[in-house]
């Protein structure tokens, strides 16, 4: 099995196409028909199957495209690496993290970063956990940063504690609602959702899954906090929102004075943030760079509060 033969596969998964992998990879057709046609012969399966519509992996097309894409990934680190060693900081650094997670150090790391090495190429994906945690075994993200109110989670992952943020439940200045102290007087209320509610570690969820009650049956979903913010400061709509939004110092900052925090009572899970990885000794040279800004913007800010340490799950 030669790389290039793998590099041919990936290009065939990620179009669809025969045709349009061929063009990525500035080969001809029949050269690409040729090279899968050599690899399936040495497996002794069927990687893919042609139809009208383009082309579709097989099992064990798919099994095989999983690895490949974690081998190119690999070849690409290693070749940061010698880069790096070589004295050049030429590198791309994919970095996930979820929607808590971004009211941390993460903008101020980013920032500390580019200023150190402005040729490497970052990319941010805001993504839910279960994204995070396959991009991460498949090569797609160097590192994470994960908010949860459980605890480190699958030990397939290095899970290093960063910094942990109150949450809040929050209406707009002079909102009816703003003196309520009980989450079961909200549950007619109408609420933004800033999770997907099929997710059990959002906010909204844990907060109502550890008080016994059911989630509220009017919401409104927005996958941006941006126009969550203003939607909760300039409609009735009850949300949640971690510190970071009330405070100077935090990473997400609005206008004082728009947002209030309701008085509740019951009991509304803290959130902490975890550095998750595959493994130090995988890190790119960039990668580790990296890791060591988030730790240090993690540690400088008074507002993130040091996790509480709690066993991994498994």
């Amino acid at each position: 099995m030669k790389l290039q033969q793998l590099r041919v596969l990936l290009a065939v998964a990620q179009n669809g196409s025969i045709h349009e992998a061929a063009r990525s990879l500035h080969i001809t057709q029949p050269a690409l028909s040729k090279t899968i046609a050599e690899l399936e012969r040495e497996l002794g399966v069927t990687l893919m199957l042609r139809t009208t519509r383009g082309v579709n992996l097989t099992a064990y097309g798919t099994a095989l495209v999983k690895r490949a894409s974690l081998v190119e990934q690999e070849l690409r680190h290693a070749l940061e690496d010698i880069e790096a060693i070589r004295g050049h900081d030429e590198a791309q650094l994919n970095i996930g993290f979820t929607a808590v997670a971004s009211g941390g150090p993460l903008p101020n790391a980013m920032a500390s970063f580019r200023q150190r090495f402005p040729n490497v190429a970052l990319r941010a994906y805001e993504q839910r956990p279960q994204q995070l945690f396959e991009g991460l075994r498949e090569g797609r993200l160097d590192l994470a940063l994960v908010s949860t109110c459980n605890g480190p989670g699958t030990n397939v992952f290095q899970w290093e504690p960063l910094f942990s943020l109150s949450m809040h439940v929050a209406v707009r200045t002079g909102h009816p609602l703003r003196r309520v102290r009980k989450l079961r007087t909200l549950l007619e209320a109408d609420w933004l959702v800033l999770d997907p509610i099929d997710e059990p570690g959002s906010p909204l969820v844990s907060t109502m899954r550890v008080n016994g009650l059911e989630m509220p049956k009017r919401m409104v979903q927005s996958a941006s906090n941006l126009l969550g913010l203003q939607l909760a400061t300039q409609t009735d709509l009850v949300s949640m929102w971690s510190d970071s939004v009330f405070h100077d110092a935090g990473a997400v900052r609005m206008q004082p004075g728009l947002l209030e925090r309701l008085p509740i009572t019951d009991e509304v899970p803290d959130f902490d943030v975890y550095l998750v990885y595959r493994s130090a000794d995988l890190m790119t040279h960039m990668c580790a760079e990296f890791a060591k800004e988030v730790r240090h913007h993690a540690k400088v800010n008074p507002l993130w509060r040091r996790p509480r340490r709690k066993a991994a799950a498994d």
